[in-house]
């Protein structure tokens, strides 16, 4: 049977319609889908701070960019945006962990780099300290020489890009069982510290899973410190030093952190 040409220009007239409603539809089932995930990650986050009998903010109250904008997670790229914040005392140790992103290029060219962070108050006050994966510029840089820290570890060494102000503290802190400890992590976070903090980091946003590992990994760290290196560098200085992080024991969402 021949199909009437007005019919079938109709038909074909009304199919980029139907395609285009589709997509419409898939577009908005995809958004519904999302905002439902980030709103159940936000009550699981909540959940682990009550968990933890900490604070938990779903925006951020302090510009934690700028407070920690000394260490390069926090001072790279521009639209600098923390969230999903838990804050407080753990183990009577000032903890703050967050949801972090930032974007470097414009335009066509943006990317978003997105990270769970965790900044933990230290007995000590430490240089500068940076330990990150190692990738192929690295590798060029020490062929150059421009390399950085090695250690007796020839995987760790492979494996990590470790600077710091002072190379013997560096050693010190990243002692032969610290390393045996962060190479059993199998991808440990990115690591900094500077005077009484450290930072840790991994990429991505994951589950409130990694906001616990990034703690264990984070109270290992501060376990391990040598008692020499407790002993120089002194809980005395670090608690003088007035760069804590927030704790959000006693502050509403509006205040300024200690």
């Amino acid at each position: 049977m021949e199909i009437p040409t007005g019919l079938a220009a109709a038909v074909a007239g009304a199919i980029p319609c139907l395609l285009f409603g589709a997509v419409a539809a898939l577009i908005v089932v995809a958004v519904i889908w999302g905002m439902k995930k980030a709103r159940e990650r936000r009550e699981a986050l909540a959940r682990l701070a009550a968990e933890w009998g900490i604070r938990f903010y779903a925006d951020d109250p302090w510009d934690l960019a700028a407070r920690y904008g000394g260490f390069d997670l926090f001072n790279s790229g521009h639209s600098r945006r923390a969230s999903n914040i838990l804050a407080g005392d753990i183990g009577g140790r000032p903890v703050v962990m967050c949801d972090y992103q930032y974007k470097t290029g414009s335009g066509k060219n943006e990317s978003t780099h997105t990270f769970q962070a965790a900044v933990l108050e230290m007995p000590i006050v430490a240089p500068r300290l940076q330990m990150r994966r190692e990738n192929v510029l690295d590798r060029i840089a020490e062929w150059v020489g421009h390399g950085d820290l090695n250690f007796e570890s020839e995987e760790f060494s492979r494996r990590y890009h470790v600077k710091c102000e002072e190379p013997k503290f560096a050693y010190d802190i990243l002692h032969e069982r610290l390393i045996e400890y962060l190479l059993g992590c199998g991808e440990a976070p990115t690591l900094a510290m500077s005077g009484p903090l450290m930072v840790l980091a991994f990429d991505g946003t994951g589950t409130a899973d990694v906001f616990r590992r990034l703690l264990g990994i984070g109270e290992h760290i501060i376990g391990s410190i040598p008692d020499y290196v407790l002993t120089a560098r002194g809980t005395a200085a670090a608690k003088g030093a007035g760069d804590a992080p927030p704790t959000g024991r006693s502050h509403s969402a509006g205040d300024a952190p200690a």
